[in-house]
């Protein structure tokens, strides 16, 4: 083997042996996680706000998942949805009686909500896999969680127009495309982990996905009524 290549290998081994070796509470142990460019993070965004069967977006993230892309999308929607919430009731309050100030609380309360939603719940989702014999990577579900909400923060912006209606539509739109994007590509997992048409692997599909979707209906529902609650 040509002594370049075999230095080449010996680099690649001791870089894997050093990540390898690198406890979770080190720097080390995460920057494979951070370690994507621009066009993986867009094409990802893309995958989340187009819905494919399968599990595709699964399929996409096997090798390189990554908490870059959720973690910026996570942070720009808080800010988004703080600053754009407090537009949309400045415009329904403006009027000659009208006096308005602006509300502090949207942005911890906006925190608080997306950053439980892409970490708690991935968390949960995680135990309850394993304990149905139908485990994930948490890092994957983790992915998953953030990138599904990418589609709110061009949303978030269109809900400052004041019409209470398009707001509902928007976020029902929003929600929907988010919300099948999330049990489509759990879905496809979970019918690679359970033999088909047993009448236990039903059920516990209809819990896991029941439970996703009971909890992105309620993300929709505190987004409404919260952020863009106001009418005209």
């Amino acid at each position: 083997k040509p002594a370049s290549m075999a230095s080449l290998d010996s680099d690649d081994h001791a870089a894997a042996n050093s990540a390898a070796g690198s406890g979770f509470w080190t720097l080390r142990y995460y920057q494979p996680l951070f370690d994507v460019d621009t066009v993986q993070v867009l094409m990802r965004i893309k995958g989340s706000m187009l819905p494919r069967p399968r599990g595709f977006f699964f399929d996409l993230i096997s090798q390189t998942p990554d908490l870059w892309g959720p973690f910026w999308i996570s942070t720009t929607l808080i800010f988004a949805v703080a600053i754009t919430g407090n537009l949309a009731s400045y415009y329904a309050y403006l009027g000659p009686a009208g006096k308005w100030s602006y509300n502090f609380n949207h942005l911890t309360l906006a925190g608080s909500v997306v950053y439980s939603y892409v970490t708690v719940l991935p968390i949960l989702l995680w135990l309850l896999l394993r304990y149905y014999d139908a485990s994930k990577r948490l890092i994957d579900l983790i992915c998953i969680y953030g990138y599904s909400l990418g589609i709110f923060i061009p949303i978030s912006v269109l809900c400052v127009l004041n019409s209470d209606i398009l707001r509902w539509f928007l976020i029902l739109v929003g929600g929907s495309v988010s919300g099948l994007f999330l049990l489509s590509n759990l879905h496809a997992h979970l019918s690679d982990c359970f033999p088909y048409g047993e009448g236990d692997a039903k059920r516990k599909t209809v819990v896991v996905l029941g439970g996703m979707a009971g909890c992105h209906i309620l993300l929709m529902f505190l987004f409404k009524m919260f952020f863009f609650h106001y009418t005209e």
